[in-house]
């Protein structure tokens, strides 16, 4: 048969996965805290053609989408002069429990004030809870006599957690994070004011939030680069069934 069908289904299975990956990063252009996704390629395995010959009768067998890497380049910051809205300075996310219990973390700090048991917490637009860092849940006093909400310790309450491998992180949904093996275990720091290295290199902003990381020219260039590698691969596997065809006519 004739390799060369196969290694341009390869590439076009593997650029077929670059364009999903990016049309996701451009479907989040707007979504707070988020952080966009790329990926690396590896070529497939080599082998002998001409059992008689030498080492430059090898060939390769393609190309292969092998991970879609996170980039944690913090996006752009906006002034909104909420009191519940915080994006974090430096390396670092907030703790997350979501409805089923797990903990995941993410750098979306747009917050609201939810109700249970008489009791208000801080929680997320979805309605999970935001944790400090004891890993407890933030509860909110209320003012005085008064039954409105006390926001003025809240920024200091909210617990900031940083890893040693951040990239390790696996995307989920809502722009959260979860541990993985390779990112290793979440670090607690206390929010606040900026530390030192040696304390922690992270702070969090009140009014803030962080934007999309999303680099619109930077992901046109992947769709135009996609789509073009795409095309070349499909040209190839036509070119080989006209060939295998042409074979067959001769014999």
């Amino acid at each position: 048969m004739n390799a060369g069908f196969y290694t341009g289904v390869s590439g076009m299975v593997a650029f077929q996965r670059e364009m999903d990956v990016t049309a996701n990063n451009i479907a989040n252009i707007n979504t707070t805290g988020f952080k966009p996704s790329h990926v690396s390629f590896g070529d497939l395995l080599y082998t002998q053609m001409d059992t008689n010959g030498g080492a430059d009768s090898r060939m390769g067998h393609g190309v292969k989408a092998e991970s879609a890497d996170l980039s944690m380049e913090a996006g752009l910051y906006e002034q909104t002069q909420q009191a519940l809205d915080f994006a974090i300075v430096g390396d670092g996310y907030f703790a997350i429990e979501q409805g089923d219990g797990k903990t995941v973390y993410t750098r979306n700090g747009s917050f609201k004030i939810g109700v249970e048991k008489n009791k208000s917490y801080l929680t997320t637009s979805s309605g999970d809870y935001v944790f400090n860092a004891s890993g407890k849940r933030i509860e909110i006093n209320m003012l005085k006599n008064s039954k409105l909400p006390d926001l003025s310790e809240i920024r200091g309450s909210i617990g900031l957690f940083t890893f040693a491998n951040p990239v390790g992180l696996e995307a989920t949904e809502n722009g959260c994070f979860k541990v993985t093996d390779r990112s290793g275990i979440a670090q607690a720091q206390k929010a606040g004011s900026k530390k030192s290295s040696a304390e922690g290199n992270a702070a969090v902003m009140s009014g803030v939030l962080e934007n999309s990381a999303v680099d619109m020219t930077k992901e046109m260039v992947n769709v135009i680069q996609s789509q073009r590698a795409f095309q070349f691969n499909a040209k190839i596997v036509q070119i080989s069934d006209q060939i295998e065809e042409i074979i067959n006519n001769l014999r």
